[in-house]
């Protein structure tokens, strides 16, 4: 059910948020940004379940939580760059939303390099 509320709020806002921007476009943006923040606030609980299972697996299947940590964080920082970066695309800003992408990408290179030298060590390491 939380897919259904989750969707009637996302159409409503829509729909107000183009009202609004036709009356008083300087709040257009305004009502669309609180309208996402509210959106993720509902996913809240979502995120959690998500988080609570993949750490179940892992420990099942004997991940190191180090590992764990950095994946939580490369998916937390993936979804918090797209929202910045449609917020961007609301607001009209392209060239700000492709910097805010380019920016994340290269915060997931960084926390991705750990395990990337980790791996080439270890191939390194078989090498005759």
């Amino acid at each position: 059910m939380d897919v259904l509320r989750m969707a009637g709020m996302s159409m409503a806002s829509a729909v107000a948020v183009i009202l609004l921007r036709r009356m008083r476009p300087e709040m257009g943006l305004t009502a669309a940004l609180a309208a996402g923040i509210l959106l993720l606030t509902m996913a809240m609980p979502m995120v959690a379940q998500v988080i609570g299972g993949i750490t179940s697996i892992a420990q099942a299947g004997g991940v190191k939580s180090s590992y764990l940590t950095q994946l939580l964080k490369v998916a937390g920082i993936s979804l918090l760059m797209d929202f910045a970066a449609q917020t961007c695309r609301d607001a009209g800003e392209e060239g700000l939303a492709m910097k805010t992408e380019l920016a994340g990408r290269v915060m997931l290179l960084t926390l991705a390099l750990p395990a990337m030298q980790t791996l080439l060590t270890q191939l390194l390491s078989l090498a005759p």
